[in-house]
């Protein structure tokens, strides 16, 4: 990115608009570091497992998850701070759920890093550190146990590692045990009859819409 207000939308897109797990993989080594942290309600990447789990979870959530599209609706940016803070809506259809709409508020925090395209000399910013915010439920918090897990953030790096080893070693078994053509088969199922919801195929649009 060379100017985060006006290229993050375009980022986003690409990685939440339907993308394919190649697609995907390409636009986060474009736009993150390759130490970069993420921190979530649910699961925490650190610097030392950085892009390269990060990107394994991101994969299993546009599987499980089925990212749809975006609405960016606020951005700020703190340009002597290197921080952008974007207002969104990300529209999800769950296949799981059969593919009923979910559309997650998220308020998320960019930390952004210079650097130097090695290719044009350009400097471009990359993402460093992204943040999610959801509102967490503070009579959760307020259980005994329960609270005190819902609430780690230890728990939450040690659900990401563990995340990205299941992920890991089903897409090594996966291609190793699985012939070419069949996980084209399989990819071409995923992508036409399950990425895309039931009642888009069908040619009648029923989802909630972002705004």
């Amino acid at each position: 990115m060379e100017d985060p207000v006006r290229d993050i939308t375009t980022v986003l897109k690409k990685l939440v608009k339907r993308p394919t797990f190649q697609s995907l993989a390409n636009t986060m080594r474009e736009n993150f570091t390759e130490d970069c942290e993420f921190y979530h309600p649910y699961i925490n990447v650190g610097s030392a497992m950085g892009l390269r789990l990060y990107s394994l979870i991101f994969q299993f959530a546009l599987l499980t998850v089925n990212y749809q599209d975006v609405l960016v609706r606020d951005i700020v940016y703190d340009q002597k701070k290197n921080i952008a803070v974007v207002r969104m809506t990300v529209r999800t259809n769950p296949w799981i759920l059969l593919w009923r709409t979910v559309n997650l508020q998220l308020l998320t925090e960019l930390q952004l890093r210079d650097t130097k395209d090695e290719k044009t000399g350009r400097v471009l910013k990359k993402i460093k550190v992204q943040r999610d915010y959801f509102i967490r439920s503070p009579l959760v918090q307020a259980v005994p146990i329960l609270g005190d897990i819902y609430d780690s953030d230890k728990l939450r790096y040690i659900g990401g590692e563990a995340t990205g080893a299941v992920v890991r070693f089903v897409q090594e078994a996966y291609h190793t045990l699985v012939p070419a053509k069949l996980r084209q088969a399989v990819f071409q199922f995923w992508r036409e009859f399950l990425q895309i919801p039931l009642f888009e195929q069908s040619g009648v649009s029923i989802h909630k819409a972002m705004d």
